[in-house]
């Protein structure tokens, strides 16, 4: 997925980070690369045409994380409706 330096994201990657990313992430991420809160949300809602690639980098980054740890726990739930299953039968 590359990334035009005057185009916004794509909206395939910004839904993505709708999901993903929540507000104190966010605010995290505005408060490392010393910006504003809303320059973080236009960048991840497409109205920034031209993401500093770096923050958006971080963003990814963030949002792979979540992801994975939601699909770790996820195993795990399922793990543990399993072993509930079974003593029941």
């Amino acid at each position: 997925m590359a990334i035009d330096d005057y185009n916004p994201i794509s909206g395939l990657l910004s839904q993505l980070l709708k999901k993903s990313l929540t507000t104190i992430q966010l605010q995290t991420i505005a408060k490392k690369y010393d910006v504003h809160y809303n320059t973080i949300i236009n960048i991840r809602d497409r109205r920034k045409k031209a993401p500093e690639k770096a923050i958006l980098k971080d963003m990814i980054k963030m949002a792979i994380h979540t992801q994975k740890k939601q699909v770790k726990s996820s195993g795990e739930f399922l793990i543990l409706l399993k072993e509930e299953l079974e003593k029941l039968m």
